[in-house]
């Protein structure tokens, strides 16, 4: 027996048929695989037979049919186009009462049956001498026993008569009929096992349908393993738009997939299942899954080898075992998965491994199951994988009662925290009532002590801090809740509780944690910079605090470190992007947006901000929201785009951010818009309610929230210069106050001056302001305008060219974008948009344009113009800048 392809098998099937044209009788056995073509090489061999004249009688097998006697000769002898004289004849032969069954056994006939198929054959016989005739039983292995001894009687008669007897059966490793194969291989014989397809004959297959015939045969081939049925199915996915890879096949190629497994024995659709639930595990989990042995297993898995199903004990492509899990009944899916479970669990596997049959079953086996989910969820956090984890602990918490309640809801609260905040509030109410009946502590009451700070229940967080002792946490996270408790409230009674249980003494973790402390009282001395150093060099998004995070990068803005402290926004949100840690990219984000703000960069802060506020909905930011929003604000307004603000300050936030340092910020950028709509004793207000908290709570400093240098330019539009230069002048002298705080204050200072004063203290406000573009452009068009009104005028105009120059700069900061940019991305077509999104995900030219169906040089003109219209070098910075292309921030509900 040799394996041949379907070519050379219909050649040789044609070879035997020209034999039996010149009066030598053949048979051939055809064998192969699940849907290995078969049939469609028998009817390619009817074809050709008919069209020389052949008489053809088929029949096909069937598994429902095996049991009817001479069931394969009535379908040979019925609609084959028989004189109807012969046809009647043939009836009343096999009729059902012509005689009693033949034995089971192929070497011998009862004598009503040896009758029978004698005078059967004898008609073949005579038909034979008349013209060749053609016999092809597909599926022979389910053929009757009559019609198998009629297929024995015949062979042994038919030496020097035309006739082809065609037969095509299963390749099995054991064969179903041996007594049979026994008997018609004992005479000359051809037997043929169809090969799968090979790369060269898909690839002529695909010639037909697409130019990239050969860049697809390959792949094709590692799909499919070569099975035709597969292959097909394929190609009509093709015509249908859908080609099919590595990490995606189309709805035909699963309904191929399916349609393979229902045409064998049931054991082998048993199989399938369960190695579609198990994946690639050993065969002896699988036949127990199945509910059979490992040899009936290894068999199976042998035979969905050979069909190019799977390959290493496992399905080739994930669609195929997705089609055969899509394929069973909801009820009997769930009921294996929870029986794999067990049966993992039982033999000690992983816990990940035994907690994704759990999640696929949607079941929590009483006993076991919750510490293996707990366990795993672990795992998947580890792994930087959030998602996974709050779905195995959802499913944990269903199944969890008493203690273990209370630690699958901490795990919980801590695994939504990186991806949602707010969906940790549906969990928290457990935690708060343990907390105030005196039942939490250690790691439990810093779940609640975070979650309490986001949320602004300052209330909760103090009591929650009360229940823990210095030492009973671990330096690491004692040191987290002391800058987590700053960043929300400076140094009030909460961040005081917090620094009461950092550890004593010289603890590395507490002596970095206090040392980036003293950002709130003004300090930025060399170690506070050193210190913001080592805390991002040690901490990595989804396993650090974001508020240390953000308090680490803007301690270096105010250590005059804005360059560094950007390369470090770039780099954690990328990582945080990376690993799923969308909590700490958005914060991220919003002191992106705050140093490209202080940069005078107000078209990027607004863009980043607008990122911010989109990687969490509004709610999911807590008390936090006042930060991102009033970087949003102040560069809206800066950007004069007034009716964007107002829909902003619509914007519903928390009660609880007006008692936060985020709720500072949000007072200041309100007050400066409305400032910038003439709003002027609203705005007075706002600045007014900012400087009274910051006084209260100890944290008045100008670098924070320079709250006097907008109460000072409101006063000033109120025609009082001296309340005005009253409170420059304080804030001018107060520690904490930056270089650009300096500068604008001493710009409005001017203002306030006499007109001879002006230049003098101008030209130092724009050598304060020179790292702010915006406001550096303000103080010399300031500067300008005093040097005319001395009757300095070339200096002013020469000033003035400056200005412009540095105007342009600050509207277009990173991105060259008009000044009237209304928050989206340089208006790119949609073939650049799509040839844009594709190289950003790392597509070559080539597989662009195949994807488009466009030229390669037409690639790369599109990509040409995109990197011109969006600012970028190459392909590499396509991603982040694509990212940011996103309209401004609206009100949501």
């Amino acid at each position: 027996m040799v394996q041949t392809d379907h070519g050379e098998a219909l050649a040789e099937l044609t070879g035997l048929f020209g034999d039996t044209q010149a009066g030598h009788g053949r048979l051939a056995l055809v064998s192969g695989g699940l849907a290995s073509g078969k049939t469609l090489l028998l009817n390619q061999l009817y074809a050709h037979a008919r069209s020389a004249g052949a008489l053809v009688l088929t029949a096909t097998g069937s598994r429902a049919e095996r049991a009817l006697r001479a069931g394969v000769l009535d379908q040979l002898f019925h609609g084959a186009g028989l004189p109807p004289a012969v046809a009647d004849r043939m009836s009343r032969l096999i009729s059902p009462e012509a005689d009693e069954e033949s034995g089971s056994d192929a070497r011998t006939m009862r004598q009503g049956c040896a009758m029978m198929v004698h005078e059967v054959c004898g008609v073949i016989l005579e038909l034979s001498r008349e013209r060749p005739v053609v016999i092809g039983v597909d599926d022979v292995q389910f053929a009757d026993s009559s019609s198998l001894q009629f297929i024995l009687y015949l062979r042994r008669r038919m030496a020097s008569a035309r006739i082809l007897i065609a037969l095509t059966e299963w390749d099995q490793p054991q064969p179903t009929l041996p007594l049979f194969h026994a008997e018609v291989t004992r005479r000359q014989h051809t037997r043929i096992a169809l090969a799968p397809l090979s790369v060269g004959a898909i690839a002529a297959m695909l010639s037909e349908r697409t130019q990239d015939a050969d860049e697809l045969a390959p792949v094709w081939h590692r799909i499919s393993g070569g099975n035709p049925l597969l292959v097909h199915a394929m190609a009509d996915d093709l015509d249908a738009g859908v080609t099919a890879d590595d990490g995606h096949a189309g709805p035909a190629y699963a309904r191929a997939v399916l349609s393979c497994l229902h045409r064998w024995e049931s054991y082998l659709l048993d199989i399938a299942r369960a190695i579609a639930v198990a994946g690639g595990s050993p065969s002896d989990l699988v036949a127990r899954l199945a509910g059979t042995t490992p040899d009936v297993a290894d068999r199976a898995v042998e035979i969905l080898t050979g069909s190019g199903l799977l390959a290493d004990g496992n399905f080739r492509h994930a669609a195929a075992a997705s089609a055969v899990l899509d394929g069973m009944p909801v009820a009997q899916r769930s009921m294996l998965h929870t029986v794999a479970a067990e049966l993992r669990y039982q033999r000690g596997d992983e816990p990940a491994a035994v907690a994704a049959h759990l999640l696929a079953a949607d079941r929590v086996v009483e006993g076991w199951s919750v510490p293996v989910l707990l366990e795993a969820a672990e795992q998947a956090l580890t792994g930087d994988d959030a998602t996974t984890a709050v779905r195995l602990l959802e499913l944990a918490l269903r199944g969890a009662d008493g203690h273990q309640r209370v630690a699958v809801t901490r795990a919980l609260v801590r695994a939504l925290w990186w991806t949602n905040p707010s969906a940790a509030a549906a969990h928290i109410g457990p935690l708060r009532a343990a907390v105030w009946a005196g039942e939490l502590a250690g790691e439990d009451a810093v779940a609640l002590v975070r979650h309490a700070l986001w949320t602004g229940d300052q209330e909760t967080a103090l009591r929650a801090l009360g229940t823990l002792d210095r030492g009973e946490l671990d330096p690491r996270s004692a040191a987290e809740l002391l800058v987590i408790s700053q960043w929300f409230h400076g140094l009030g009674p909460v961040a005081r509780a917090a620094e009461a249980l950092a550890p004593e003494g010289d603890d590395p973790w507490a002596v970095t944690a206090r040392k980036l402390g003293r950002v709130w009282s003004g300090a930025s001395e060399p170690e506070t910079v050193a210190a913001a150093e080592l805390i991002l060099r040690n901490c990595w998004p989804g396993h650090s605090a974001p508020e240390m995070v953000a308090t680490a990068l803007l301690i270096l803005v105010h250590g005059r470190a804005g360059e560094q402290a950007a390369d470090w926004c770039e780099r954690l949100s990328a990582e945080a992007a990376r690993r799923g840690a969308a909590t700490c990219q958005a914060m991220v984000e919003a002191v992106s947006a705050d140093i490209a703000l202080r940069k005078g960069e107000v078209v990027l802060a607004a863009a980043r901000a607008d990122s911010a506020m989109r990687l969490l909905p509004a709610q999911g930011w807590g008390v936090s929201i006042g930060y991102p929003l009033s970087v949003l604000m102040a560069a809206n307004s800066a950007l004069g785009r007034h009716r964007v603000v107002e829909e902003l300050v619509r914007l519903r936030v928390p009660s609880g951010m007006f008692e936060t340092l985020a709720g500072l910020r949000y007072l200041h950028a309100r007050g400066r818009a409305l400032l910038a709509t003439g709003k002027v004793l609203a705005a007075i207000s706002d600045f007014q309610n900012c400087g009274q908290r910051m006084r209260a709570w100890g944290v008045d400093l100008p670098a924070l929230v320079p709250w006097r240098t907008q109460f000072a330019e409101a006063n000033l539009m109120l025609g009082r210069p001296d309340v005005a230069a009253a409170h420059l002048s304080e804030q001018l002298g107060m520690p904490g106050c930056d270089r650009r705080t300096r500068g604008e204050s001493l710009r409005l200072l001017a203002a306030a001056r006499e007109p001879v004063e002006r230049p003098r203290l101008l030209r130092e406000a724009v050598d304060n302001l020179r790292g702010d573009r915006a406001a550096a452009a303000r103080a010399l068009a300031d500067l300008a305008t005093a040097l005319r009104d001395l009757g300095r005028d070339a200096e002013a105009d020469q000033l003035a060219r400056e200005c412009a120059a540095e105007t342009r700069a600050s509207y277009s900061g990173a991105l060259p974008l008009p000044v009237d940019w209304p928050g989206e991305a340089p208006a790119l077509s949609d073939s650049e948009r799509r040839v844009a999104e594709l190289a950003a995900t790392g597509h070559t030219n080539r597989e662009i344009g195949r994807a488009l169906y466009i030229t390669v040089s037409t690639v790369e003109q599109h990509l040409t113009r995109v990197y011109r219209k969006l600012g970028v070098k190459s392909r590499a910075d396509l991603p982040h800048r694509l990212a940011k292309g996103h309209s401004p921030v609206r009100v949501r509900g």
